[in-house]
């Protein structure tokens, strides 16, 4: 069941990226797009994940980091973009980090741009076997035995990535997003989030979350302007 719901989330959100191309360029009287990414309702309780592996190192249990909610009701961990997106500023490729630390993923969700150099750390004593993948192919599958050890790839290919252990720590769990253009991002910890320089028209911006799904809403960018699109999962 839970491959089955891995490949449809996967398969939601490749939907919603491929076939088409983004062209990048100068942007003449760029736009805001901002908000808050909201969770309404009671929150169910999540309870602790049992550790079932190296407990000297691991200890006897880890957060359950799935739906991370504020009290103030923001989303964590909610991944925002503009749908097929065909022309605006420039991707920024640089570096990103993935750490195996305390047996659990830091961050448990980032997102960046294709080119961009993933370094992947083991800051344990003990054997992770970190494994990126998408939905018919392997991203990254290294083993990473030694404390300090760090693995640098490339990534080349866009869409949803999931992180997982083969090393037994079947509990850590991480989602990487991975885009063609520069407009997307992450919440943080309140739900925020801000996509600049958005050429002015109207677009798709799509939103993604690993257990409530994916939300869409149309807008519609002014040159100079901001455009709030805040948004509730319920």
């Amino acid at each position: 069941m839970k491959n089955k719901l891995f490949s449809l989330m996967l398969a939601a959100f490749f939907l919603s990226t491929s076939a088409w191309a983004y062209t990048p360029g100068a942007v003449t009287g760029g736009g805001v797009v901002s908000g808050n990414v909201r969770f309404t309702g009671a929150v169910p309780a999540a309870p602790r994940l049992p550790v079932t592996k190296d407990p000297q190192v691991c200890g006897t249990d880890k957060p359950n980091e799935v739906l991370l909610v504020s009290p103030s009701k923001g989303l964590a961990n909610a991944v925002v973009f503009i749908d097929k997106i065909e022309h605006g500023k420039p991707l920024v490729v640089g570096k990103a980090e993935l750490d195996n630390s305390v047996c659990r993923y830091e961050p448990h969700v980032q997102a960046f741009a294709v080119g961009t150099e993933l370094h992947v750390k083991n800051e344990d004593a003990v054997l992770h076997n970190t494994h990126i993948r998408l939905p018919t192919s392997d991203v990254f599958n290294y083993a990473l035995p030694e404390k300090g050890q760090i693995i640098k790839k490339k990534v080349t290919r866009s869409g949803l990535m999931k992180v997982g252990c083969d090393a037994g720590h079947t509990w850590m769990s991480a989602w990487i997003a991975v885009f063609d253009h520069p407009y997307f991002a992450v919440t943080d910890k309140e739900g925020r989030f801000t996509l600049a320089d958005v050429p002015p028209g109207e677009y798709t911006l799509l939103y993604w979350h690993e257990k409530l799904g994916k939300a869409s809403q149309k807008i519609t960018v002014t040159a100079g302007g901001t455009v709030d699109a805040s948004h509730a999962f319920k």
